[in-house]
This record gives C-alpha cells, structure tokens and sequence, in this order.
C-alpha cells in the first residue's frame, strides 16, 4: 500500500480522481493523501463561519467523516472541491443552529457599490490617547454586524471575501443560482457598510 506521502505527489492533474477511486476500494492512504490536500482550506472556511478554532477543528473532522462514509456516493464527474466544501459549510451551520449563537468572524475589506474593494479604515488618531479603544470598539461592532447578518448573507460573505471563492463555486456550494448569490453579497455588504458608516473614510 502506497504512503499518503507518496500519493500527495502525483503529478497529475486527475490526482483527485486516483485517491478518490483509491478511497473507494478502502485504501486509507489515499484518504489521508485527500485530507492533506484539504485540511487547510477546510479549516479556513470553518473557522471564518465559526470564529472558533476548536470548534472549526471539530466541525472539519466532522466533515472529513462524512466524506469517508459517503465517498463512495460521490459521483466523479463532479467536482470534489465543491462537494467538500458544502459539507464543510452545512457542518459550520449545524454547529451554529446547535449553539444558537453567531460566533465572531473578521474581516480585513468590504466591496464598495462599484464592487471595488475598498479597506475598513479609522481615521488617522495614532497621536491621540484614544486609539485603542477605538480600534477595540471597531472591532466589536465589525464581529457584532457580521454575526447579525441572515444566513444566506454571511456563508457567501466568508466564502467569498474571507476565502476567496468564485460566485460560480459559491453557487454550486449552495445550490443556488449565481444571481442569487451576488443578491446576498449585495444585501451583506449594504448591511455591513451601514452598520459600519461612521468608521468608514
């Protein structure tokens, strides 16, 4: 049996599809060879709908399960990364609704009305004793907006701007249209700069 080491370094591009085939006829290399190659990404997305590292590390090895016991449902023509992702996203929800909280998520930018990304700055007070606290209220109020956001808005909020995916892979995650995604970004980042106008420049 090969190592996970080993099969982590096929050099080609249907690597997902030899471990996944691989992972079908039971061989447990080729799934550890799979998590390496989504551990990371998966925990980014967790955490971004969570805020919680353990937990983030709790919901991802729940996903990584379920993709051991339903891999081999998985259709290969379709793309693994979005199938992954989903499951990663719909483990984030269920932790969320089970805890009836909205835990705290960061932002580094929001997209202005020309869809142009424009950063969330404070006035320039580095000479004022007032600073920190200012900077600490900022950031309460940013977690505060993110976690008031509807569901919708905020899953496509982090995939998008915490985690760099498409409209297109979003749409495929969720199962919707890419229209309807750009409306729940739209509404998102509307609900975001109001909530956060008077620390905008």
């Amino acid at each position: 049996m090969a190592r996970a080491e080993e099969l982590v370094e096929v050099a080609d591009v249907d690597k997902e599809t030899f471990l996944i085939q691989h992972i079908k006829q039971g061989e447990r290399a080729s799934f550890d060879a799979l998590v390496s190659l989504y551990q990371q990404k998966g925990l980014g997305i967790a955490y971004n709908m969570i805020g919680n590292l353990e937990d983030a590390k709790d919901v991802l090895q729940e996903a990584f399960v379920k993709v051991y016991l339903n891999i081999k449902g998985f259709q290969e023509r379709a793309q693994f990364n979005t199938w992954f992702y989903r499951i990663v996203v719909n483990c984030s929800l269920d932790l969320l609704r089970k805890k009836k909280r909205m835990e705290s998520i960061f932002i580094n930018s929001i997209i202005d009305e020309d869809g142009k990304e424009k950063e969330l700055e404070i006035a320039d007070s580095r000479f004022e004793p007032g600073r920190i606290t200012i900077e600490r209220e900022l950031g309460r109020n940013l977690e505060d907006s993110i976690a008031k956001l509807s569901e919708k808005q905020r899953t496509c909020f982090v995939l998008k701007h915490q985690n760099g995916l498409s409209i297109e892979e979003i749409s495929q995650i969720l199962k919707c249209s890419p229209a309807t995604v750009k409306v729940h970004l739209f509404r998102a980042i509307g609900n975001l700069r109001k909530s956060l106008s008077k620390y905008m420049v």
